[in-house]
């Protein structure tokens, strides 16, 4: 199997994006970029010196790879009209069994852990990529591929990367939700946020060093019940996070009891 050089993408979105312009850097060519969305396809397009499509068969069936940087629950949807094509066809999905591909020959995985916002940069090679292939050619050339790009590749399954990516969702989606909460008391009462920023980033620092378990602190830690009331009480003007301040405050209590 030859190298990647070539390369559509198969969406428009955050990941495909960034990935987009990363292979590009790196000297590769983006041959289409499709979307159901032609405007944003030929947003992306114009970016990264590509064709627009707004129809899978319009897809040139030359290219070396065709990664699929959709929406976990679009994955599926989009392979069942994926024309028949000889060069690799990966998602990059967390979520999503690779043989959910298996009607193509060369079939795999493309998982960047990280995540993407459009507007907001971000250095791919720190990004860990996490590869599945249905053969060692396919291993060996999305690993290829993640290395020109990233200086961390593993390979994992299915069944690890939906373990990771649950993982993932803890520690970045539904951490990012208690910032939102945290943010919303504070601008209720005209504080500034950035007064956690020096907490904020010595807890990141302290989990880099030990295990969670073993920095865990705060009122919960210290079953510490007089105090954790005092927030709830508090919590009587923001009813919406009571139930889940209440729920963690329980879930330590009782890991360390």
């Amino acid at each position: 199997m030859n190298q990647i050089s070539t390369i559509s993408f198969i969406g428009s979105g955050n990941v495909a994006t960034h990935l987009a312009q990363a292979v590009k850097a790196a000297g590769m060519e983006v041959k289409d970029v499709f979307s159901l969305h032609k405007k944003h396809a030929d947003i992306l397009a114009g970016k990264v010196e590509a064709r627009a499509v707004g129809s899978l068969a319009e897809l040139q069936r030359d290219a070396d790879l065709y990664l699929l940087a959709v929406p976990d629950k679009i994955v599926e949807p989009v392979m069942r009209s994926f024309p028949r094509v000889e060069g690799v066809v990966a998602h990059t999905s967390g979520i999503t069994p690779m043989e959910t591909l298996h009607n193509m020959s060369h079939y795999g995985v493309f998982y960047p852990l990280q995540t993407f916002s459009k507007g907001k940069d971000t250095d791919i090679s720190k990004v860990p990529f996490c590869i599945e292939g249905n053969s060692p050619d396919v291993v060996q050339s999305l690993s290829d591929l993640a290395t020109n790009l990233s200086d961390t590749v593993y390979e994992i399954n299915s069944d690890q990367r939906k373990y990771l990516h649950l993982a993932a969702v803890l520690v970045n989606n539904y951490t990012n939700y208690l910032y939102r909460m945290a943010f919303d008391i504070l601008d209720a009462k005209q504080m500034d946020a950035s007064l956690l920023m020096p907490l904020i980033e010595e807890t990141y620092a302290k989990i880099r060093g030990m295990r969670p378990d073993k920095a865990q602190t705060g009122p919960a830690r210290r079953k510490d019940l007089l105090t954790i009331e005092k927030h709830l009480l508090l919590l009587e003007e923001f009813p919406q996070y009571k139930e889940l301040y209440t729920l963690f405050a329980e879930q330590i209590i009782k890991k360390y009891s």
